[in-house]
């Protein structure tokens, strides 16, 4: 480990390092004063090597590289993090991250000066900038935590934090069954920090909510990584103007717990979250004794069975604990590929749908009329059916044949006449530029127009032309179109039986018994389809995927360790049905194993103990890491001690 610190200048009093602690990463910032305005100077970006464990040194490596640009020495250190790491009942940072966070300020010799809740710069952030109390769902995603708050005018209703699996949409409706049916949620739901947070958005806002969730399809907002910074930053800018204890999270480097409590004397002049702060140590039991003011032994004895008896009521009924234990872990990363059995359901919803119609066409009639047609030529010449006449630029066809003699000479010889008959032509095209006015020459064909040409002896008429909307193909398409994405998104999903799960990129929708209300080519300003949409879902037994994955994982565990299926997630790459009939699933798969653990010895060891010596117990296995204790204790003076009845000491196993 390197300590950097002695070969630089001692920190400015306005210079702060800032910790933006996550599940698997983290981000370190170099927070500067200016003009009286917290801003980020340096920042960067650092993945933790082995999680929390080795995150002393992984924040001395970013430290080394920010104090190196800044030439001095960060001291003031303010944390930031994510509500899964907070303790719901105590509010205080969970101690086993706690105690990681403790070693690393001792360590890198920092000054702790508290630490903020993300969702509560969320809140202030959003209030500020839309200058409204905030009436919305956060969504906060780490890796694999996913924690759920509830705002309503300004005020949080609901909170919840869970794991995450890869169905966001599961994990939020199992978060807030706790309101369903008593409150309507706002529909506006906010996410942020996430790798695959477009992803996620995605799947909340096809999916179709259940009118116990929402009035109507929530709109969905997702907050950039700088917007969530420049919250926790404007916090933490109205905090430092207070004095800061010496005391920050409830520990001195290197020294014990203060039992002093934190107080402010100066009220905010703006509503902000406060910077918190770890409570002290709870002192030890205080030696008390009973007086019995009743005269007589057997008021004594009475007082002491009546005593006695509500002692044993009281532990064996009442007196609870929450014991977690936090054990080395093993990560766990590994692409598997399984087949498994499927289910098909499929449902069919009406749509009906209409649009204007973009194609076009022209209609009316052709010119008609007569020519006279000349023969200058020796010989006879028969015009047939379909000859073509061009005259102005334009075609004509002759509509019958004609048969024209041959010229003669006049009877003085002085001139050569031609030979002529008339017949009918029909221009080629609709329109009324084929009307043409009298005594126009028309060519026949290639023929020499000065041996056979035809002239019309009265104008042509009769050619008219207009355009109308027709259906094209492209109004069919968009119209199919049209209907497969709403299908896609309102379309229920079916009933699935318990562990069940669809895989979604199998799904597929199409539409059948389809019927347009016009044909292509057809004349309409409009068209209409009614049809149906059918989608077919193809689904998989969750548990049974779970077993599977389970035991190829465990190939791969340490001697002595141990994995749940509660501690794995996983992620469908591919997907398809192969040729043996069976659904294939390829899966990034990642997971936690824990080292076993004697729960059955460790709870025989603490029963009836005192809390201040649970730590000393507890150590004395050195595979715990951290833990944290909840008692619940009606009477006061019992309230350090944890329940002297195995029954009601709740032990959890957990990781950092």
């Amino acid at each position: 480990m390197k300590f950097p610190f002695f070969s630089k200048k001692p920190g400015k009093d306005d210079t702060y390092l800032g910790l933006f602690l996550k599940e698997e990463e983290g981000i370190a910032l170099i927070l500067t004063r200016q003009q009286g305005k917290i801003v980020i100077k340096e920042k960067e970006i650092f993945q933790y090597t082995n999680g929390w464990e080795n995150l002393t040194e992984d924040v001395d490596e970013v430290l080394y590289k920010l104090e190196k640009s800044l030439n001095s020495q960060l001291i003031k250190t303010i944390f930031f993090v994510f509500s899964h790491l907070v303790d719901d009942n105590t509010h205080d940072i969970k101690k086993p991250y706690l105690q990681k966070i403790k070693e690393l300020v001792k360590n890198l010799e920092l000054e702790a000066l508290g630490y903020i809740e993300c969702f509560e710069a969320v809140s202030f952030y959003l209030e500020q900038k839309e200058g409204i109390p905030l009436t919305s769902v956060l969504l906060e995603l780490d890796k694999n935590q996913l924690s759920i708050f509830v705002y309503k005018g300004g005020k949080i209703n609901y909170k919840k934090t869970l794991a995450r699996t890869d169905n966001i949409i599961d994990d939020f409706l199992t978060g807030i069954e706790g309101i369903k049916g008593q409150t309507m949620l706002p529909s506006r739901m906010i996410v942020y920090d996430s790798n695959n947070i477009d992803e996620a958005a995605t799947k909340i806002v096809s999916h179709r909510w259940g009118e116990d969730y929402f009035i109507q399809i929530p709109k969905i907002d997702i907050l950039q990584e700088e917007e969530i910074t420049e919250g926790l930053i404007k916090i933490f800018e109205g905090q430092i103007k207070e004095a800061i204890p010496k005391e920050s999270f409830g520990f001195v480097i290197g020294g014990d717990v203060q039992e002093d409590k934190l107080t402010d004397e100066r009220p905010m002049e703006e509503k902000k979250p406060k910077i918190k702060w770890q409570l002290p140590k709870l002192p030890n039991l205080p030696v008390f004794n009973l007086k019995f003011s009743l005269k007589g032994k057997t008021a004594a004895v009475l007082g002491v069975v009546i005593i006695g008896l509500s002692f044993i009521l009281n532990e064996y009924f009442f007196h609870q604990a929450q014991l977690t234990v936090y054990l080395p872990s093993q990560q766990i990363k590994k692409t598997i590929e399984e087949s498994l059995d499927y289910k098909v359901a499929s449902l069919s919803a009406d749509f009906s749908e209409d649009i204007l119609t973009s194609g076009k066409k022209e209609i009316g009639d052709k010119a008609k009329g007569s020519v006279n047609i000349h023969n200058f030529d020796d010989n006879e010449r028969v015009f047939n059916k379909g000859t073509i006449l061009t005259a102005a630029g334009l075609r004509f066809i002759l509509d019958n044949d004609v048969k024209v003699a041959s010229s003669t000479l006049a009877a003085d010889g002085s001139a050569k006449l031609p030979g002529k008959n008339s017949g009918s032509i029909t221009a080629s095209d609709i329109g009324p530029e084929s009307n043409l006015s009298k005594n126009q020459r028309f060519k026949i064909d290639d023929l020499s127009i000065n041996n056979f040409f035809a002239v019309n002896e009265a104008a042509l008429s009769g050619g008219t032309k207009k355009q109308i909307r027709t259906v094209a193909k492209a109004d069919q398409d968009k119209l199919e179109k049209t209907i497969l994405e709403k299908a896609k998104k309102q379309t229920k999903t079916p009933l699935l039986g318990d562990g069940e799960t669809i895989v979604s990129d199998l799904s597929k929708t199409e539409l059948v018994d389809k019927k347009f209300s016009k044909e292509i080519g057809e004349e309409s300003d409009s068209l209409t389809l009614v049809t149906k949409a059918k989608t077919t879902y193809f689904s998989y037994s969750k548990t049974s995927l779970l077993k599977k994955i389970l035991a190829q994982l465990k190939k791969n565990l340490k001697s002595e360790y141990q994995i749940e299926e509660k501690n794995i997630n996983f992620k469908i790459m591919e997907s398809e049905i192969n040729d043996d009939d069976q659904l294939f699933l390829k899966l990034s798969v990642t997971g936690k194993a824990i080292k076993e653990f004697r729960q059955e010895e460790t709870i025989e060891k603490v029963v009836g103990k005192n809390k201040a010596s649970l730590e000393k117990i507890l150590k004395s296995d050195s595979d715990i890491q951290g833990y944290d204790v909840t008692i619940n204790q009606p009477f006061p003076l019992l309230k350090n001690f944890l329940p002297f009845f195995k029954k009601n000491i709740f032990l959890k196993i957990s990781s950092l």
